[in-house]
């Protein structure tokens, strides 16, 4: 579990009680001293230190997420075999599949709650966050040496938790790796383009008066409702908005409007998008990069047109 959430310090912290002598291995475990060979020590304590840094730069620790979401649970099955490598066959098999799915539930936890904290304008919650987060590894760590019963009765809770966030989780990283493309292409030269599938359309002709003027890829924030990191498409129809999306494989539409105005705002992964309704209400969604030129026209066109204000 606590390799889930920081794999290189644990792989580090306890090569180093093993050097150390701080803890001593049962018999059949001596094998497990390879976490204590000085290779193993520099190369996990340079990547701790990697580590240490990136999860405190807002956004560089989602993009660590995002590339540690398969090395972390591959880390702490290969950990665990360490460990019962002299056990029968069949468990060396087992413990390290559950291993690793534990550190997956740890992983998703904490990638969902970076995500979250993302989005808030200033640098230092997502500081605060990762420092608590190196003391509650540590703190963990010491209860396995001192208390390891309770701590394993910490970690089925944790797995509990995690089996109810993993949905959103999934969510969560979905839209991070969303909005990680969006910026690649933009740099590629090949910025993001949305339109409506022949459905949608149908969708707009039957349900919205006005005439389409603008599609944008988005994804979703908390303002609408049950939608929380959907990605889909945003179309902008006379004086109304009209979200696309999929939910467990079932096309959803969302309408928003009237609308009085439409605020767009520069980010450093996702753009936000805004909109403003004729009774103040503002729901926000997160623009895919390469789009802000779009937004801003539309801003314009709303801050122009006295007819739609």
């Amino acid at each position: 579990m606590l390799s889930g959430a920081r794999l290189y310090l644990t792989v580090f912290a306890v090569g180093l009680l093993l050097r150390l002598d701080w803890i001593t291995l049962p018999a059949a475990w001596q094998h497990a001293t390879v976490l204590s060979d000085t290779r193993v020590l520099i190369l996990s304590g340079v990547a701790c230190i990697i580590e240490f840094v990136a999860d405190k730069v807002p956004w560089i620790d989602s993009a660590w997420d995002a590339v540690h979401t398969f090395i972390r649970p591959i880390g702490a099955a290969l950990l665990t075999s360490s460990l019962f490598a002299g056990l029968d066959p069949a468990y060396r098999l087992i413990l390290p599949l559950l291993a690793g799915g534990v550190a997956l539930s740890g992983h998703s936890v904490k990638a969902a709650t970076r995500l979250a904290v993302n989005h808030s304008p200033e640098p230092f919650s997502n500081i605060a966050l990762s420092l608590g987060e190196d003391a509650l590894t540590a703190a963990g760590l010491y209860m396995v040496v001192k208390h390891p019963w309770l701590m394993a009765a910490l970690a089925v809770v944790t797995v509990g938790l995690a089996a109810w966030l993993m949905p959103r989780a999934y969510r969560a990283v979905r839209a991070e790796i969303a909005a990680f493309r969006a910026v690649l292409r933009k740099w590629m030269g090949e910025p993001q383009s949305a339109r409506l599938t022949p459905d949608q359309d149908r969708w707009v002709a039957e349900h919205c008066a006005g005439r389409l003027r603008r599609v944008f890829a988005v994804i979703a924030t908390a303002d609408l409702k049950s939608c929380r990191n959907a990605e889909g498409t945003l179309s902008l129809v006379g004086d109304e908005a009209v979200f696309f999306t999929q939910r467990w494989r079932r096309r959803v539409e969302r309408k928003i409007g009237p609308l009085t105005a439409v605020e767009s705002k520069r980010g450093i992964l996702l753009d936000k998008l805004t909109l403003v309704t004729t009774d103040g209400r503002r729901t926000r969604f997160d623009l895919l990069a390469g789009q802000m030129e779009q937004a801003r026209d539309e801003a314009t066109y709303y801050s122009t047109h006295s007819s739609v204000i």
